[in-house]
């Protein structure tokens, strides 16, 4: 049947998307990049946010819950870092930057007390700067650095991009002078202004002091002071006082400024008696911690890395342990031993009542995890970890907080590594796998030249998409008179060779589901000459399905 209808309309639902969309405006001398979300509901307010050195927008994720209209700017000009100050002594960056500004509170129809200037670190003095130049009443700076021309100077590629090159002693004073030159001109004291800092922090007295002299006149001015043990480095500071900076950026992004005045945030004072009290007797649980961080195969062998201790420490101090690594079936163990490693954060993300350092709670492995030796079949993975001098050792199930699935070629066999947060297995089975009629295959190229074997075609199962490089391990498994040999595979888009094999009414999508050499095809040199089996096997999920690709024969070489 026909009917007269009119055009297909955008869908409003899909266009209200308050999702960040990343773009770039010329303002002036310079294109500034940026990321803009749209408030949700009934928000007029504009949320400005400046990011610190080597993050490319401020606050990452941690700005979800916020509510209004957020505009990251990143701090990007010609190729390099400006602090949002000066790009090689080129202060027109900051005309650029608060035309971009202006220009969202115009199409937001936002007023100047509708806006709140947010920052960490190198984004907090910017978010300082743009607040007292520009007039803005709403400022929150977490960190801020007072002298930016001697923090830039010889901080990595900022100093160059900053202060020019060579970094002269004379630029470095014009950037030092810049926050204290607008503190002296700014005659509005009506200001929202929120600094966020530490005692652990090197910088309260090297850059933030310097700023409360002048700042304690403001109005509403509001000094949060972060005691905790687990703030040690600069970058920790915002991390421990997130949920009052968010607090602070909730309120005034609802029009309600908080006169908060000098604050400590914590109430940390722990009693060294007490401390060490509780940490022995942690010690002294049954029990310990092993997670991963990394794993990943290269060149046949099973790189691990994480986290491995016994929580506590001893009355005497610190104690050192030794590690290992320790596979389990059947009742029967393999054990490979771990390297010890420093980390330098454990303290903040195992605080458990009082601090505690755990120095050397990395583990990592020693390049000697092939498994060429191990029979097939699956294994329980755990650490077990020993300090010697307190004789303790314990052993517990390797988790990851992530889900985990790494798998390997060798020889006649194939490696897997998976799990997550319940444990970890090690799995070793035949490269051969089921040869089942239910999958779609075709071999559409298989030959050898030069002892190099170039093989492609269509390998997937129907049901189970095959939509990106990911869906599926490839493997190469030549076999033989003298045994078994496998290689890896590559995987390629190839949708005119895939959708001929898909079934009709099928509305999967296997357009990855194509193995591939490559074009340089697999080294076989060191296989011996002989006439071999050419297998394709394709690991997915749980299962290992392999078809029969041909024939070869290696001549002798020489």
């Amino acid at each position: 049947m026909k009917h007269s209808l009119p055009p297909l309309s955008p869908n409003y639902a899909t266009q209200k998307n308050r999702a960040y969309q990343e773009s770039v405006e010329v303002h002036g001398k310079w294109p500034v990049e940026f990321q803009f979300r749209p408030a949700q509901g009934d928000r007029r307010h504009l949320l400005v946010v400046f990011s610190s050195v080597g993050s490319k927008y401020g606050f990452g994720n941690a700005l979800e819950s916020v509510k209004c209209n957020i505009l990251r700017i990143r701090d990007h000009f010609d190729g390099g870092a400006s602090y949002y100050v000066a790009r090689n002594m080129d202060f027109s960056v900051t005309d650029s930057i608060q035309a971009l500004i202006e220009e969202y509170m115009r199409r937001l129809r936002v007023t100047r007390d509708e806006v709140t200037l947010l920052g960490a670190s190198k984004g907090g003095s910017a978010a300082l700067y743009y607040g007292l130049k520009y007039d803005y009443k709403n400022i929150v700076a977490s960190t801020p650095q007072y002298f930016l021309g001697s923090y830039s100077k010889g901080h990595g590629q900022l100093g160059d991009a900053v202060l020019g090159e060579g970094q002269p002693d004379e630029n470095v004073a014009v950037l030092d002078s810049v926050m204290k030159d607008l503190l002296d001109k700014d005659t509005d004291l009506k200001r929202n202004i929120y600094v966020v800092s530490s005692p652990g922090d090197y910088q309260y007295e090297q850059e933030v002091k310097h700023y409360l002299p002048a700042l304690r006149e403001y109005e509403n001015f509001n000094f949060l002071f972060v005691e905790s043990p687990t703030v040690r480095r600069h970058d920790e500071v915002v991390r421990q006082a997130l949920p009052s900076i968010l607090s602070i950026v909730y309120s005034l992004t609802e029009g309600v400024a908080p006169r908060w005045g000098d604050v400590r945030i914590g109430n940390y004072s722990a009693d060294p008696e007490e401390a060490a009290e509780y940490l022995a007797g942690l010690r002294q649980r049954d029990t310990a911690l092993a997670t991963l961080g990394r794993a990943v195969f290269t060149d046949g062998v099973l790189e691990l890395k994480g986290h491995a201790f016994l929580p506590g420490e001893s009355p005497d101090g610190p104690a050192e342990e030794s590690k290992r690594l320790v596979l389990e079936k059947g009742g029967e163990t393999w054990v490979y031993p771990l390297e010890s490693t420093k980390e330098i954060r454990l303290y903040r993300d195992y605080f458990d009542e009082y601090f505690c350092e755990y120095e050397m709670g990395g583990f990592a492995s020693r390049g000697d995890l092939t498994f060429t030796e191990l029979p097939q079949g699956t294994y329980d993975v755990s650490v077990c970890i020993t300090s010697e001098s307190e004789g303790i050792e314990r052993r517990t199930r390797l988790v990851s907080q992530n889900a985990v699935d790494r798998r390997q070629a060798c020889g006649d066999s194939e490696l897997l590594f998976r799990g997550g947060k319940g444990g970890l297995k090690l799995v070793k089975r035949s490269i051969v796998g089921f040869d089942s009629e239910g999958v779609a295959f075709s071999a559409e190229k298989i030959e050898e030249r030069d002892r190099k074997v170039h093989a492609e075609g269509v390998f997937f199962v129907p049901g189970r998409n095959a939509d990106r490089d990911a869906h599926a391990f490839y493997y190469l498994v030549l076999q033989g008179k003298n045994g078994c040999h496998s290689f890896p595979l590559g995987v390629r888009r190839n949708p005119d060779a895939v959708r001929p094999h898909k079934h009709p009414g099928d509305l999967g999508n296997y357009d990855s589901g194509y193995f591939t050499t490559g074009a340089g095809g697999v080294d076989v040199s060191g296989l011996p000459a002989g006439r071999y089996t050419v297998l394709v096997s394709m690991s997915a999920g749980g299962a290992l399905f392999t078809k029969k690709a041909g024939k070869i024969t290696l001549k002798k070489t020489g």
